[in-house]
């Protein structure tokens, strides 16, 4: 799924579903992935990660739809945020998320994470 320079994959790993992003998740871009994270959420997956290896840029919209999708499902879910890139890292290290995700260095980890 191509829009605006952010492609969206989804797998699902022993019951974890699995989106993968490349390219720029920017104010322009974060719409398509809110919707998609939406479907997800209202078709009953509550168990998240999200792969951020091929992800170049996030802008803040990025990060406040990370946020809101902790937040939505912090009672009874997990969203787990794996393998970013080294711009997209130094991103999360201004804004102190750290503090607010785990992330984790692999795939398999997140997925660990997310059915715990």
């Amino acid at each position: 799924m191509q829009k605006s320079g952010l492609t969206l994959s989804t797998s699902t790993i022993q019951n974890v579903v699995l989106v993968r992003m490349a390219g720029y998740l920017d104010g322009h871009t974060f719409m398509e992935l809110e919707k998609h994270i939406d479907s997800l959420i209202k078709h009953g997956q509550k168990r998240m990660v999200l792969d951020l290896s091929e992800l170049g840029y996030i802008a803040s919209a990025g990060v406040g739809l990370f946020i809101n999708t902790q937040h939505r499902l912090k009672d009874d879910g997990s969203v787990q945020l794996v393998n970013p890139s080294p711009g997209v890292r130094e991103i999360f290290n201004i804004l102190g998320l750290e503090t607010i995700f785990t992330i984790h260095p692999s795939v398999a980890a997140g997925v660990a994470a997310a059915q715990a």
